[in-house]
């Protein structure tokens, strides 16, 4: 489990791409390539858990010339091998079938992820006889991929709406073990991605948490027992340190998925929906076809793959951080291109020996520019995205939010200036915010009284929202929830529960909005963004609040038998059998965890994400050998504005 989960995914796909071969092309860029052309047909599922790792050019570079829905009318291409990578569903199989007795392509190579269950594998099998294609099917292999990789330890499974399945007193049984099973899958799928056996801890309570790490417990024992070669990683490691997988539940902290974070990536996420590594903006750009009478606005999408080093430098950091260094990164740019530029003149009057130094300088130079164009597209790239981000906290007052909530939220007593701003924010007075950011403040209030904040007041706020029409049905569900906690669960020392202080916060609140004008050009987003970083705006940090999840997580990892989480979280070894399971706490191992995978069972964040990183980056050198890694997944990466709309249902 030492390789990042992003990096032993790709390295899987590209196996898939080069047709399973037992000598991965695993990236080696000075390897020539000597595969056929191939086409790649995916359905929905399996072209999101490509594109966050993969871009067109690494497609080509592995021989893909076109890459297709399964489910679009595609033209017959015979003399050409086909993978298919999909999810084995009865629709995917019978159209596999239909593709195959037409003869669109020359052979098949079919990849499912899940592994396919045995009816749909004699399904298609007959399918094939019938058309008596079965020769034409060069491969069939179970892929254990079913998850998207969106940064180097993070990952989702792709389940939209699971917390809702899963919580609802409306769903059906069978409707909430198929969610279960879902997740079950997509975590084993991991597990056998990373390639080691983990150790499960998991929240005592009956819930989701437990039924998943009870059903990959025993997943995980029989097929170690039936598909050994599935970890082999695992075997033939030598005083191999197995890794820690702690499952959590989404119920455990709420505040993390409302909160108006202040990191590049939440901001990101939050307020430009990034998704699979892409971000839209509009496109106030001149030139370009004209916007046609009545059609969509013109919009533009970048990409933030790994190869984007501001993005995988900065993501983690303030807003006003990125603004500066975009802004430093374009000078840097502009030096560059001046030396060249002055450097690069051929010189006629010294000689043949002059001559000859100018045309080496100029070579030099040429071969320099398209690294420093691919620098410049960069930065463009990232300016017109923070300069996006600044005209939505402008006009939502997304600093004011930020800072109050993390007041709330660490137990601190508000500002002079945060009580004063509280009730313009709540009021929906001029620069407010949208009715989301309005509610999911109050939600805030609510889970995390404040002395700061009467609760008369907070009753005065929920009628004046109620009378603006939101809806609140999200807060009688947390509510609901927060009393059904405090009555079950057990008083922790020092209290815990509540979002106690680990962090430092902002020392003052930004005020942008009449000192910063936004601007299409070029020239008026640079100067907007530098305005803004000399606003004030470096005395703003992200929160270092420890979340509860993360508590637990680096609790676990120290793996010390006085932890309070010892008796909250059980323990299950899926290499034992399930009845030596019991009372086997006494000969544990108690060396701390140097490696952990930390699940929750419902929708995730950047910020959960950036959390678990800062925690375990700050104890790594603690650990003698090789520092501590954790990966973050969850069923779902949920905006907070999502998952506002699901705890909204839940309450219907």
């Amino acid at each position: 489990m030492a390789s990042s989960i992003r990096s032993a995914q790709r390295a899987a796909i590209e196996r898939m791409l080069d047709l399973n071969r037992d000598a991965s092309m695993g990236g080696a860029d000075d390897r020539a390539w000597q595969n056929p052309w191939k086409v790649l047909v995916y359905d929905a599922y399996c072209r999101d858990i490509i594109s966050p790792l993969l871009t067109v050019g690494d497609l080509r570079k592995r021989g893909i010339t076109l890459y297709l829905l399964l489910d679009v009318e595609r033209e017959a291409i015979p003399d050409v091998p086909a993978i298919y990578f999909m999810q084995p569903t009865a629709s995917n199989v019978r159209r596999l079938g239909a593709d195959a007795a037409s003869g669109l392509y020359e052979s098949y190579y079919i990849n499912f992820s899940p592994a396919v269950p045995r009816p749909l594998l004699e399904e298609l099998a007959t399918a094939t006889l019938e058309s008596d294609t079965v020769a034409h099917v060069s491969r069939v292999m179970d892929q254990y991929l079913n998850f998207a990789s969106v940064e180097e330890d993070f990952f989702s499974l792709l389940l939209p709406q699971s917390y809702l399945r899963l919580n609802s007193p409306t769903t059906s049984d069978s409707v909430v073990e198929a969610t279960i099973d879902a997740i079950v899958q997509g975590l084993f799928s991991a597990v056998v991605t990373l390639g080691a056996v983990p150790i499960l801890r998991y929240k005592v309570n009956g819930g989701p948490a437990q039924m998943v790490a009870e059903q990959l417990g025993r997943r995980l024992y029989g097929q170690l027992k039936a598909h050994p070669q599935l970890f082999a990683r695992d075997h033939a490691a030598v005083g191999f340190q197995r890794p820690l997988l702690v499952i959590a539940e989404r119920s455990a902290d709420f505040s993390v998925m409302l909160h108006h974070a202040w990191s590049y990536c939440a901001l990101c996420h939050d307020l430009l929906d990034l998704r699979l590594n892409r971000v839209t903006i509009p496109d106030t750009s001149e030139g370009g076809p004209p916007r046609p009478p009545g059609g969509p606005p013109k919009v533009k999408s970048y990409d933030l793959p790994a190869s984007d080093s501001f993005w995988a430098t900065h993501m983690g950091e303030a807003f006003q951080t990125v603004a500066s260094d975009v802004d430093k990164e374009l000078n840097d740019y502009r030096a560059a291109m001046e030396a060249i530029n002055s450097g690069s003149k051929l010189d006629t009057s010294g000689g043949e020996a002059a001559l000859a130094d100018s045309t080496k300088v100029l070579a030099t130079a040429i071969s320099q520019l398209p690294e420093l164009q691919a620098k410049k597209q960069l930065i463009d790239a990232h300016m017109n995205i923070a300069t996006e981000l600044l005209s939505h906290i402008r006009a939502r007052s997304i600093d004011s939010y930020c800072a109050i909530e993390e007041a709330l939220m660490e137990g601190r007593s508000l500002s002079s200036q945060d009580k004063t701003t509280l009730p313009s924010l709540l009021d929906g007075g001029s620069g407010g915010g949208t009715p989301d950011d309005r509610l999911r403040l109050l939600l805030l209030l609510q889970l995390h009284p404040s002395s700061s904040v009467p609760a008369s007041d907070v009753t005065q706020y929920e009628a004046t929202l109620r009378a603006a029409g939101i809806d609140l049905h999200a807060s009688a569900y947390l509510a609901q929830q927060k009393t059904m906690m405090q009555m079950t669960q057990t008083v922790r020392q020092g209290g815990a529960d509540q979002a106690t202080t680990s962090g430092r916060m902002f020392s003052s609140v930004m005020s942008m909005a009449d000192k910063v004008g936004v601007g299409s050009s070029a020239m008026a987003m640079r100067s907007a963004l530098a305005s803004a970083a000399a606003a004030g705006m470096r005395q703003l940090l992200p929160s270092q609040r420890l979340t509860p999840i993360t508590r637990a997580v680096t609790a676990l990892m120290d793996n010390k038998a006085t932890a309070a989480e010892e008796e909250a979280y059980g323990y299950l070894d899926p290499k034992l059998a399930p009845t030596a399971q019991v009372g086997g706490a006494a000969s544990r191992s108690r060396n701390p965890y140097t490696h952990a995978l930390c699940f929750v069972v419902g929708p995730g964040n950047y910020l959960e994400y950036q959390s678990l990183r800062q925690a375990i980056a700050s104890t790594a050198s603690t650990v003698a050998l090789g520092g501590r890694r954790v990966s973050y997944g969850c069923t779902e990466i949920c905006t907070p504005n999502e998952f506002v709309a699901q705890l909204a249902q839940l309450a219907q």
